[in-house]
């Protein structure tokens, strides 16, 4: 009985915490593995508990959950290697954070305080525009992204080359502590890598979002299963604005695309029609000034909006508009403004599980 009590807990920490308190018995049940195995599988996503970014130059934890769910910023574990170098992050996922520079790679988890530092490897260090995501490499039945605590990581490291425009990835397991072998691919016209943006992953599938002076919007396409490189070209036929697109992760499970231009949300679905051939489908525009609560007003001034940061996780974007950003759900439509967000410019979403066990 206490076992089924515990299971309808709102996932987040304090909720086990408490319980756990109660005495001897319900603290064995909350810390139980097969009753871990369960909830984790009744609870997810993990919960969105607040975003990294680095401003003024500091780089900072600033939560997004209040008391008592939320957690203290001074409880989060930074690297030093963040607040010491010149770099930023590039990818926060599954319980880590990975940062680039020009030689070193720094991952580190912000729940557990594990670093790992990486060199760039060679044949990368003539390439332009380094990118890069950490993805959980736990293939267990039972394993849901969120507890991925001390799991083994993959990395998977992009770059392009400045003559050719050839796009070069690879992939580094700590299981092995090997890089694989490099994938290497033309690209079709001139393109870049939209830099600050993270990548996307849609099941075992990479993709980061291109820029380019001459041709539309477009994406590479990662796929780790068969270990490949595709360009593809976005939906809407024209060049990105910096800030206005991002790539998405729909409710089916494929991939998306959203276009932001206040007021106007478009949202975009990758589809195979009957030929089996992918074509782009718009499948929503949305007038956000009800939705964010901004009034329109007369003046034809053009407003200061951005996306910020994505959570593949929970489906929710961040939009920036005028001095204040905004947690948007893309399924429900509900937005939060949130504290503290002046002159953001970018930021990466943190979403964790805590185990009652685990100090933080």
């Amino acid at each position: 009985m206490i076992w089924e009590i515990l299971l309808l807990l709102p996932p987040q920490r304090p909720s086990l915490v408490r319980a756990s308190t109660v005495n001897t018995l319900w603290r064995g049940v909350a810390t139980d593995p097969d009753f871990m195995s369960q909830s984790r599988r009744k609870w997810k996503p993990p919960p969105l508990h607040g975003f990294f970014e680095r401003r003024q130059h500091k780089f900072r934890f600033t939560p997004v959950l209040h008391p008592p769910d939320g957690i203290p910023a001074d409880r989060i574990h930074i690297s030093g290697w963040m607040t010491s170098r010149d770099c930023d992050v590039t990818d926060c996922r599954h319980g880590r954070l990975l940062a680039i520079d020009c030689k070193w790679l720094f991952l580190f988890s912000p729940i557990t305080g594990e670093e790992r530092n990486l060199p760039v490897p060679r044949q990368f260090r003539k390439c332009n525009y380094h990118n890069g995501a950490v993805i959980c490499a736990a293939s267990g039945q039972d394993h849901v992204h969120g507890f991925c605590h001390n799991s083994p990581f993959k990395v998977a490291l992009l770059s392009i080359f400045p003559i050719g425009n050839r796009f070069v990835t690879s992939v580094y397991s700590s299981e092995t502590r090997q890089w694989g072998h490099d994938i290497f691919l033309d690209a079709p016209f001139e393109v870049a890598l939209a830099v600050g943006v993270p990548a996307t992953l849609v099941r075992n599938v990479l993709y980061w979002m291109l820029s380019s002076n001459n041709v539309c919007a477009a994406m590479l396409e990662f796929d780790l299963d068969r270990q490949s490189l595709a360009v593809i070209e976005g939906p809407l036929g024209r060049k990105i604005v910096s800030g206005s697109h991002r790539i998405i992760k729909t409710e089916q499970g494929t991939v998306g695309w959203v276009r932001f231009s206040f007021p106007n949300l478009e949202i975009w679905l990758r589809k195979k029609n009957c030929h089996g051939i992918a074509t782009w489908l718009q499948h929503k525009t949305v007038d956000m000034h009800g939705i964010l609560g901004i009034p329109p007003r007369v003046s034809k001034k053009r407003w200061h909006e951005k996306i910020l940061a994505y959570d593949e996780e929970n489906n929710v974007i961040i939009l920036y508009v005028q001095d204040s950003a905004y947690m948007l759900d893309l399924k429900s439509m509900q937005s939060t403004k949130l504290d503290e967000s002046r002159l953001m410019k970018s930021c990466h979403p943190f979403t964790s599980f805590y185990p009652p066990d685990m100090a933080i």
